[in-house]
């Protein structure tokens, strides 16, 4: 899988770029919605990681899989 196909991670950095926007100059209130938003980005690339991470470790299985199987 590509670097760009990964929608997730991409999602969750502009949501947490977002998330610093709205922490910073926007008073008491915006802080404590900046850092649920900061913490939401941080969870979709986390998501966006690990799902990176099990498409590549599905497919290396399944190709070994079909490796043993035509022995």
């Amino acid at each position: 899988m590509n670097e760009g196909e990964n929608l997730t991670m991409y999602l969750g950095i502009g949501v947490s770029l977002f998330g610093v926007v709205l922490y910073d100059p926007l008073g008491l209130l915006f802080k404590g919605a900046g850092l649920v938003v900061i913490g939401l980005g941080l969870i979709c690339m986390f998501i966006g990681y690990r799902q990176l991470n099990e498409v590549a470790m599905v497919n290396k299985v399944v190709e070994s899989f079909e490796k043993n199987r035509k022995k």
